[in-house]
């Protein structure tokens, strides 16, 4: 999109308005399988409630530095805007890349996983057949969309409010069979030397699940008053997910011990089974299967208009720019989509997963935060209606290159994996210069 369309946009969004958007993109379906992932890591209830608040302020420290970029650079684009001018066109390519071929992907495959693991409620499966599910919904997903299918925007609201609704109505039941006991009386605690290891991997899990503030920006061209609200609607958006994360799981270690938490993964379905019974369980193992479903058809459909775009901008990868002839749909850069992320659910188990998009994506994250200082060197009168306190860029910078090394000695072959898939793109960038722009698909 122009610049110009860029200011052409209508302001009608409100601080409510934009706290409801941020809630919605990342409140999806991680709170209901991660938390067995974290308890394995942390055996101390205290200490995973812990991970939950540092993963809170951690995306509100982030959510605050890109609120400084999105008021700085009010264009399309997000991270890569940001980038490219911090950086240069390079490292904008390579961002755009490992989406493509790292971050997009992974995340299909992961949410691919949980929603088989959650239909494995209903039907016996062993790990293979959760694959094979989660390569059949990502399959099938991306042929509907080859051919133009949507779901209705009515139909995925419903399922969010239902998943929003559940959280709550999970949360309030669990109250009742409690047991606060159980957040005190735990296991030792890890020893002092693996602790920062075993919390940073336990905060990869968190993330994952925190993700989606950070394109909270996206909207800031369509705010009445972006240096006002923005920072304050990310507050207070993270704030209402920071406490439903944190009363759902503290209902969870009241009700289920730790260590049996950490050997299912379908916490939220063994919660309900508690307190409804059979019936429980299944209710709300279908209602996180459907909700999977749905954000898995969301990011098979934006995915391919990502890879899409990639293709027009850049003249030896206009392939992926190519519309179906009869169901104008991106059908090139959707088909490898999906056959790249089935591919990724055959390389490895949910946490595999998250480890090999975390790394590229947290060292980004640090790119962006070490990138938001040199901005301000590059172009120190460049009018910036929202300043962040300059210690938490610090603070998010540091964090983030502790989260790029946690997810690499968590999964050293995954996480160099997509490194690798990284610095593949610094040829294939230097190979589309030869070129000429003006050429592009």
């Amino acid at each position: 999109m122009k610049e110009g369309q860029d200011r052409a946009l209508s302001r009608q969004l409100g601080l409510l308005d934009s706290a409801a958007i941020i809630v919605g993109v990342v409140i999806g379906v991680g709170i209901f399988r991660v938390p067995a992932s974290i308890a394995a890591y942390l055996s101390s209830p205290l200490l995973v409630l812990a991970a939950w608040v540092a993963g809170g302020l951690l995306a509100l420290c982030g959510g605050l530095c890109y609120a400084e970029l999105a008021a700085s650079f009010p264009k399309s684009g997000g991270d890569y805007v940001y980038l490219r001018e911090s950086y240069g066109p390079a490292v904008g390519f390579l961002f755009g890349w490992t989406q493509l071929l790292v971050v997009r992907p992974g995340s299909i495959a992961g949410i691919a996983f949980i929603f088989a693991e959650y239909a494995a409620h209903f039907f016996p499966l062993s790990l293979w057949g959760v694959r094979a599910v989660a390569i059949a919904a990502i399959l099938l997903l991306t042929a509907l969309n080859l051919r133009g299918l949507r779901f209705g925007r009515a139909a995925q609201n419903l399922l969010s409010a239902a998943k929003i609704l559940g959280v709550l109505g999970l949360a309030l039941a669990g109250l009742a069979v409690a047991d606060a006991s159980r957040l005190w009386s735990a296991p030792p605690l890890p020893a002092p030397a693996s602790l920062p290891l075993a919390f940073g991997t336990a905060l990869i899990f968190v993330m994952w699940t925190y993700g989606g503030w950070n394109e909270s920006t996206y909207v800031a061209g369509e705010m009445k008053n972006p240096a006002r609200h923005l920072p304050a609607s990310i507050a207070l958006g993270l704030f209402i997910i920071l406490a439903l994360y944190l009363g759902l799981n503290a209902v969870y270690l009241a009700c289920i011990p730790a260590d049996q938490i950490a050997r299912t993964e379908m916490v939220a379905a063994l919660l309900a089974e508690q307190l409804f019974g059979q019936a429980g369980g299944s209710l709300i193992a279908a209602l996180v299967a459907l909700s999977a479903l749905g954000a898995l058809n969301g990011m098979v459909l934006t995915s391919g208009r990502l890879g899409y775009a990639f293709g027009a901008d850049h003249p030896r990868f206009g392939s992926l720019a190519r519309v179906h002839s009869l169901y104008r749909t991106p059908a090139v850069a959707l088909a490898l989509n999906g056959l790249w992320s089935a591919l990724l659910v055959c390389s490895g188990t949910f946490d595999q997963l998250v480890a090999y998009t975390s790394a590229v994506t947290w060292l980004f994250f640090a790119l962006t935060a070490a990138g938001l200082f040199v901005l301000r060197c590059k172009f120190p009168d460049l009018e910036r209606p929202y300043r962040v306190w300059s210690p938490l860029p610090v603070l998010f910078l540091g964090a983030s290159l502790w989260l790029t090394y946690s997810a690499v000695d968590y999964s050293p072959a995954g996480a160099l994996l997509g490194l690798a898939i990284l610095l593949a793109g610094w040829p294939l960038y230097r190979f589309a210069l030869s070129l000429p722009l003006a050429r592009r698909a």
